[in-house]
């Protein structure tokens, strides 16, 4: 089954490792800088690729380096790019992540283009040719948290197809009230799975069950907050669960962590994993993932993947 993802692209620079008193420190020897692939819905979809899923992505970038370097790696990986737009005012999003000592990353961020995304800017025919459609950070583009998150889902479910959305904290309005705004996209939502963090600015509430009671009356058929090196708590309205982490495994860096969690989570529900069963494969993919450098770099192939979820399935 083919997914589209939508939303951020950008061109991430990985710095590592950065001290907690870097701004009181004139020097620090560092690793040689790793320039990548980052955003949300491009992680999604190249963790996607490397799940041996057939995927599509939908998004604006510049027509400079920084765009043609996300060109190369999306079609080097088998990513199909025909739907990206160039845009003619802004350049692409740029990424500056500092990494500390204990894996945890910090972002400086030029996103300009973001605030030019549209519902129009996905076609009929983008849609006709998917079967699952990945919205990445609610809460980040203005011009689709105000109608067009809800457009587009609204037409893929006309088309019969499965709708996936994620979050982001929005550092810059945090008090608007989203679940207001966000209505109506949440109920042209099938999976929606946000960060703690998220879900919080959303709803208010701190506690999973309680922030799940939030989003019942949407009709969502699953949902779920991703609670970091804790795992997730997953509902579907009827039964909810704490699923955990595969334990004892290597933590280099978390870019990308929840990025790969959905990308795991789309390929298994593709697949036909029962919900609770795809969480658990999400997690799999997610504990692989931060065992190494960058937003994607530690998802494995389908095969390998399906192999760690089954040694760990029993113990999450």
């Amino acid at each position: 089954m083919r997914v589209l993802c939508i939303g951020m692209m950008v061109c991430d620079t990985l710095i590592s490792p950065v001290p907690d008193r870097i701004l009181e420190l004139d020097s620090v020897r560092i690793r040689t800088p790793q320039v990548c692939c980052g955003g949300d819905a491009l992680n999604v979809a190249l963790g996607l690729a490397r799940l041996n899923c057939p995927v599509s992505i939908a998004g604006r970038i510049g027509n400079d380096a920084n765009g043609k370097f996300i060109l190369d790696e999306c079609r080097r990986h088998g990513v199909d790019t025909e739907r990206v737009i160039f845009d003619p005012e802004c350049g692409t999003a740029a990424s500056y992540a500092l990494i500390d000592e204990r894996g945890e990353r910090h972002f400086l961020t030029e996103k300009t283009v973001f605030y030019r995304l549209e519902g129009a800017d996905v076609s009929e025919e983008a849609l006709g040719e998917a079967d699952a459609v990945y919205i990445g950070s609610a809460m980040s583009f203005p011009k689709m948290d105000e109608g067009g998150i809800a457009e587009v889902f609204g037409r893929a479910h006309r088309q019969g197809k499965m709708t996936l959305m994620d979050a982001a904290v929005n550092m810059e309005d945090p008090d608007r009230d989203w679940m207001e705004l966000l209505g109506p996209a949440f109920r042209e939502t099938d999976v929606f799975f946000p960060s703690l963090k998220e879900a919080e600015q959303l709803t208010g509430e701190t506690d999973p069950e309680k922030i799940a009671d939030a989003f019942r009356t949407f009709g969502m058929k699953l949902f779920g907050v991703k609670l970091g090196g804790r795992g997730s708590f997953v509902t579907d309205f009827r039964e909810s669960r704490y699923i955990g982490c595969p334990s004892g495994m290597p933590v280099v860096d978390t870019t990308g962590a929840g990025d790969s969690f959905m990308a795991g989570l789309t390929c298994a529900l593709t697949r036909g994993f029962p919900p609770f069963e795809a969480v658990r494969f999400a997690s799999c993919v997610a504990t692989r993932n931060v065992g190494a450098v960058g937003g994607t770099a530690g998802i494995p192939d389908y095969e390998e993947a399906l192999r760690f979820y089954q040694e760990w399935k029993d113990r999450l």
